[in-house]
């Protein structure tokens, strides 16, 4: 459906837009949209095969193979990208249009649009029926579901903390993983809060929820001048993620179908992996700790170990951000049990992690994965923007919290760019008319609309890592991020998709180490991340991913092809 004109665009965004400053209804050009207009995507060149999660040919760039420069002659390889759905047309004059054509007035109105026309409704109310909460068959808490050591009723307000699995659990074969070494400095962290919007307004749900998982204490970030420095990094996963999941080292996210080609989903659980992707999560968090950052990480409301039965509200999850970090501070609603055994409550808590600091104080960065990505930027916009109630009848807008401490963020297939940036590909066209729907109908918000994008010239420093055909958002949407990004930004890229545990291992390593980096830099202020790869224009950019494959999607594979 076509974006409504641009007058009512800027009368959309007054709610928003008196409080938070936006500049979308001018015709005056931001610097972001200066940066824009030098990495504007060039015209692809060539098509090439794209295996998970596409199973799809793509355009894309032909590029020199490994050891041959960008302008070079030589061999040239096409690597596929991904591009938007929603280019801005030719001669817009009304501002930014991937922030004033995609607000939450825009897409609401897209919905009533639809909900209007009886094909349109059947085809997205469905897709929101098979999403909406309680739905049991599609939000499954796996934990425990290949080895009942760690399994727990997530409803009760008071599980035993005892029974969660400890990193510890997983030194064991075939796991061993590197994590299992944090066990001595791991507590295991439970909080208290209200139910979201759905829940209260729909399923007139009142009573609390818990949230809970790890809290792993660090040395201190070093700073290069002798000192270590606390600081406490929290990291949301991503959805489905079950922080202490089993996930088999030889198990793998698909299979390729002999008689199509395609890259085929496995399902898990099985007999030996309860979700995919928790054993990379877990690295991540130990690469943090060994850093030298505190790390906090627990399952969202609706998953795992945490309590409710709505997962995809990634509004309200951003505002849990601040809710467990002021429970960490003051005790309130706070369970904790200590390395050593010890459980402890209330004012007891009080003051016990967080280095003792409190949760305005201590140094942050917010990293999120995927649907985490959604309510970390939520997060940074209640901070450093605004909050408002997209998920309510009538939203409502109350000023950014303020914090000084947080440094920046860590976006890792990220949806952050916004609505205005759905990548080109059938099976996404219909996501913003589901965004707009949940949003008006059920009052969850879900993917997040322009809101995000639009103050993030206020964040003071982030990191982008994904693939070039991540169904997320487009290359384009993050470039357009990092662009209004105005300190420490780095763009990680890899010839991969959405989910990173199918990269190759020595790609899901170079983004780690990079992520360390930046979050090392960000905390002891550094301006830079040294060793960032260059890049000086959208294709170039491409060509910083080196000529490392994620399989399915190899050169030479696909239908009718033998990889």
């Amino acid at each position: 459906m076509r974006p409504v004109r641009a007058t009512r665009t800027c009368l959309s965004l007054a709610l928003l837009g008196a409080l938070l400053g936006l500049s979308a209804c001018t015709t005056g050009t931001t610097a972001a949209q200066r940066l824009a207009a030098a990495s504007k995507p060039p015209p692809t060149d060539c098509v090439a095969w794209v295996g998970a999660d596409r199973n799809a040919r793509v355009g894309g760039y032909l590029l020199p193979q490994a050891g041959t420069a960008v302008n070079a002659g030589g061999p040239r390889v096409c690597v596929p990208v991904l591009m938007s759905a929603y280019p801005v047309p030719t001669n817009y004059a009304g501002g930014d249009y991937h922030v004033g054509q995609f607000t939450d007035d825009q897409l609401k109105a897209r919905w009533r649009t639809c909900k209007a026309e009886p094909d349109c409704f059947a085809r997205v109310n469905a897709q929101m029926q098979r999403w909406l909460p309680p739905n049991k068959a599609r939000a499954t808490r796996v934990t425990g579901a290949v080895d009942p050591a760690g399994r727990i009723d997530a409803d009760n307000p008071k599980v035993d903390l005892k029974q969660i699995r400890r990193p510890a659990f997983f030194a064991k074969a075939p796991y061993r993983e590197g994590i299992a070494e944090a066990d001595a400095r791991t507590h295991i962290v439970e909080f208290t809060v209200p139910r979201d919007t759905f829940e209260r307004l729909d399923l007139k749900l009142s009573d609390p929820i818990k949230l809970r998982g790890w809290y792993l204490e660090g040395a201190g970030v070093d700073d290069g001048r002798g000192r270590k420095v606390r600081a406490l990094a929290v990291m949301a996963a991503g959805g489905g993620g079950q922080l202490t999941a089993i996930q088999h080292p030889d198990d793998v996210a698909y299979r390729i179908d002999a008689a199509s080609g395609k890259a085929v989903p496995v399902s898990f659980p099985n007999g030996t992996t309860e979700a995919m992707g928790q054993r990379w999560w877990r690295e991540n968090l130990h690469a943090l700790n060994q850093a030298g950052f505190d790390v906090l990480a627990y399952d969202r409301r609706g998953e795992g170990l945490s309590g409710g039965v709505s997962d995809t509200n990634t509004l309200e999850q951003g505002e849990d951000v601040f809710r467990v970090l002021a429970q960490l501070e003051h005790g309130q609603g706070l369970r904790l049990l200590t390395p050593s055994g010890q459980q402890l409550e209330g004012n007891a808590a009080r003051g016990r992690l967080l280095a003792g600091q409190k949760a305005s104080e201590i140094p942050l960065v917010l990293g999120g994965y995927s649907r985490g990505s959604m309510s970390t930027a939520w997060a940074m916009t209640r901070n450093y923007v605004a909050a408002c109630s997209f998920d309510m009848p009538v939203p409502h807008c109350t000023p950014a919290r303020g914090w000084r401490n947080i440094r920046g963020a860590i976006l890792l297939s990220s949806f952050a760019s916004g609505a205005g940036y759905l990548p080109d590909a059938p099976d996404l066209a219909d996501r913003n008319l589901f965004l707009g729907g949940m949003a008006a109908e059920h009052h969850i918000l879900f993917y997040p609309n322009s809101a995000t994008l639009a103050g993030m010239d206020r964040w003071p420093a982030a990191f982008f890592g994904k693939g070039l055909w991540d169904r997320a958002e487009s290359l384009e949407g993050t470039v357009a991020a990092y662009n209004r990004i105005r300190g420490v930004k780095e763009i990680v890229l890899s010839r991969g998709p959405h989910a990173i545990e199918t990269w190759p291992e020595s790609e899901r390593r170079y983004l780690r180490e990079r992520m360390v980096a930046y979050a090392k830099a960000v905390i002891v202020g550094g301006r830079t991340v040294p060793g960032a790869r260059p890049w000086k224009d959208f294709k170039s950019l491409v060509a910083t991913t080196p000529d490392v494959w994620e399989p399915s999607s190899r050169p030479g594979t696909g239908p009718g092809r033998q990889p």
